[in-house]
């Protein structure tokens, strides 16, 4: 049996000749017989840009090629073994690259692209009425009636995607038989290339090829005024299927890639083991990751106008029965978004866990993770509040209240105070208490009952930062324009929004949950005074809320006071933390009812009147009275608290 180096050697000096008869196939389809020579010759750059890029880089690499196989060829002998290994195979994968390149280029040819823009770019600048011939001009020397239809383009596009994944697969499979470190690395680097190259060609050039209008219809309302609106980047476009494949295809080519890097550093350390392992674990991925990509290319849907209008007219049309399903559900979502995130992730990755072998499983997270929180992280949305969607937060706000009436029971919103709030002012609202899990804290502003209270007050809500850390819970809370709680952020969101909404308590409330489930007491830490000091600082006034109900809602299904005391002091965080609500089992809160009551704006005294720990200390017993005095007011109201007890801890 040949060696591999024999084998690669061999590829190499069978592919390198295609480049060129491609080349010249292309010629013969798209040049007539009656071109002349610098027709011929210019050939590379007559056919758009596209084709242009993808001439110049078949070239090249066809190039580097023939420079990396001569040596070989000519004194294959005196080179070292190892060297001999990386040069026949960069040679081999290289003339394949630059013949794959070349197909490219012939599909993409386009001879009416450059003129097709400068016919739009005429028409911009004087009108439709000055330009008379109905279509834009197109090219005498070179041939279309031997170029695929833009769909048939696209499809070969993704069965290249396919052929470069493949090549990836058969680099990684070769690495086992190498004995070079460097050149194991080598085809390693290899076939991510192979990854790269074959995701961003199968997405973004069978994409364009498939929904971008061609250049010669720019006239006829294509291309920059019209069409379907393809664009290289254009995130949560294109429908919810495009986009859930579309991102299950990249994590899938992210995993493959990590695996990719793992298994570089594993051959640079000398503790690679099992490489066929991990070549068909990798492979598997690139080859999925291919497939979910174009695939996804029949899923797009654009955004043009008349789309919209007939999506518009098809939803006016739709009967009462599916509009009262749609109403129904969309009552029950926002329950079900607030209580299970956290659990969707977690079972996401058990499924996975149990489903894949223990490397692709890491890698599939290690790369999906990797691209999730590099396009969610930027501009610190956590900080700044920019990730807040506007539609989102309409539709749940207009369906969270209905959608809490329905899975736990009636819900009130009460103003204490003697008089409006004024839009224009600063207020700190103040939530007692914490609980297990105070999501009332940043839905309360978003009730249509508190908006009626509290008309043009939007407090900005700020929650601990790890819920900021997990995907799913992650996003909705940014979606809400929820944000961290810090003092910068604290500062920020005042200044921006006019108030903000926190939980002084914080978990130091947490670990007296149970008490409420044992003993019937209601539990409210008084001894933070941060939020005091900033909002004096910031001349915002306190406003104090009592959320009666909430604790009933969820409750910790192992109790163990004393542990999740000493793991809170030592961790932060009470552990064991099993919340579970109705039927005991399930994450959904249990039925019972909501009051929120709140209470008037407190301010601090002047400056000046007293030193400034003084006025903090003042307005904070101030805080927490009137906390005590509307527990006192509604207790005996609120049927499931009136054998509670008030525990104020000072």
């Amino acid at each position: 049996m040949k060696s591999l180096e024999d084998v690669t050697f061999a590829a190499a000096w069978v592919f390198l000749p295609l480049l060129p008869v491609t080349h010249a196939a292309g010629l013969v389809a798209h040049c007539p017989r009656s071109s002349k020579l610098r027709h011929i010759l210019l050939y590379p750059l007559r056919g758009g840009k596209n084709h242009t890029i993808f001439q110049l880089i078949a070239w090249l690499v066809w190039a580097a090629s023939i420079l990396l196989e001569v040596p070989v060829a000519v004194q294959r002998r005196w080179i070292p073994a190892t060297h001999v290994e990386i040069l026949a195979g960069a040679a081999a994968a290289g003339s394949l690259f630059a013949e794959l390149f070349m197909i490219k280029s012939l599909l993409v040819f386009d001879p009416d692209a450059a003129a097709a823009a400068r016919w739009a770019e005429l028409k911009r600048r004087d009108g439709d009425g000055a330009v008379s011939s109905p279509r834009a001009p197109t090219s005498p020397r070179y041939e279309r009636s031997m170029m695929p239809s833009r769909a048939v383009a696209s499809a070969a596009v993704v069965l290249m995607g396919l052929v470069w994944a493949s090549v990836g697969l058969a680099l990684l499979l070769a690495t086992e038989y190498l004995e070079s470190p460097a050149a194991k690395q080598a085809y390693l680097v290899l076939s991510g290339v192979c990854v790269l190259v074959g995701a961003t060609t199968t997405y973004g050039l069978a994409g364009d090829l498939r929904h971008a209008p061609p250049a010669r219809s720019l006239d006829n309302g294509g291309g920059l005024d019209g069409g379907a609106g393809w664009q290289f980047f254009q995130p949560f476009r294109g429908g919810a299927v495009f986009v859930a494949t579309q991102a299950l295809g990249w994590a899938l080519s992210s995993a493959s890639l990590v695996l990719l890097a793992l298994a570089v550093a594993r051959v640079a350390a000398g503790v690679a083991y099992c490489i066929r392992c991990w070549a068909l674990a990798t492979g598997t991925l690139m080859l999925a990751a291919q497939l979910v990509l174009g695939a996804s290319l029949w899923t797009w849907r654009g955004t043009s106008k008349p789309r919209l209008q007939a999506a518009a007219a098809a939803a006016a049309a739709t009967p009462s029965a599916a509009g009262t399903a749609a109403r129904r559900l969309g009552w029950r979502l926002p329950v079900l978004l607030m209580y299970t995130p956290v659990h969707i992730f977690c079972a996401s990755l058990a499924l996975t866990f149990i489903a894949l072998p223990f490397p692709a499983w890491t890698a599939l997270w290690a790369g999906s993770l990797f691209i999730y929180y590099a396009l969610t992280a930027f501009g610190a949305p956590e900080h700044t509040g920019r990730r807040e969607w506007p539609a989102f937060l309409e539709w749940f706000s207009e369906n969270l209240q209905p959608s809490l009436e329905g899975w736990i029971g009636p819900v009130q919103v009460v103003y204490e105070g003697a008089k409006p709030l004024p839009a224009d002012g600063r207020y700190v609202f103040g939530y007692q208490p914490h609980g297990l899990f105070p999501i009332g804290a940043p839905y309360l502003p978003l009730l249509p009952e508190f908006r009626r209270c509290f008309p043009g007050v939007r407090p900005a809500a700020l929650i601990a930062s790890v819920c900021f850390h997990a995907p799913v819970i992650r996003d909705l809370v940014s979606w809400c324009g929820v944000r961290q709680v810090a003092r910068r952020t604290f500062v920020r969101a005042l200044q921006e929004r006019g108030s903000v909404l926190l939980v002084p308590g914080g978990q130091a409330e947490l670990v007296h949950t149970w008490r409420r489930t044992h003993h019937g007491e209601f539990v409210i830490h008084c001894r933070h005074k941060g939020f005091v000091r900033l909002a004096i600082q910031q001349r915002a006034a306190l406003v104090p809320v009592l959320a009666m109900g909430e604790l009933d809602t969820l409750r910790n299904l192992i109790d163990m006071p004393n542990l999740q005391a000493w793991t809170y002091k030592k961790l932060g965080f009470p552990v064991p933390y099993l919340v579970v609500g109705r039927w005991g089992v399930t994450p959904f809160p249990a039925p019972t009812p909501l009051r929120f009551v709140v209470g008037e704006p407190l301010f601090a005294v002047e400056a000046g009147t007293l030193e400034e720990e003084a006025r903090v200390t003042d307005l904070h017993g101030r805080f927490y009275d009137a906390v005590e005095a509307l527990w006192r007011k509604h207790q005996p109201s609120f049927a499931p608290y009136r054998d509670a007890r008030l525990v104020m801890i000072r």
